[in-house]
């Protein structure tokens, strides 16, 4: 694309890409949190025995846990593409995509 062709942003496009990375910010936040927690979460079931845990805020609504149990096959790639190296390259195809990393705030500070 030339310079000829390049556009500003308008203020209500502005708005939006501000909009999302704050919410890609407070995901990785929040998702962070959850890893923190969650070693203690597995070591309540653990302890207790029990699949499903039920606790109340502050205000008195009840929130909960359920631990379910899953099996699901997983493909070995690494495996696969030792043991069968042609074969894996054949169908390996590059990609191209964009990524949208959130700029602002405390992500700078990874």
């Amino acid at each position: 694309m030339t310079n000829a062709q390049k556009k500003k942003a308008n203020a209500l496009e502005k708005k939006t890409v501000v909009a999302v990375a704050k919410l890609k910010l407070q995901v990785r936040r929040a998702l962070k949190e959850i890893d923190t927690l969650m070693q203690n979460v597995s070591d309540t079931f653990d302890k207790t025995g029990a699949n499903l845990l039920i606790g109340q805020d502050d205000v008195g609504e009840s929130f909960g846990l359920q631990r379910i149990k899953r099996k699901r096959s997983k493909f070995e790639s690494k495996l696969f593409r030792e043991q069968h190296n042609d074969l894996y390259y054949k169908y390996c195809n590059d990609i191209e995509y964009y990524e949208y990393r959130a700029i602002g705030g405390d992500a700078d500070a990874q």
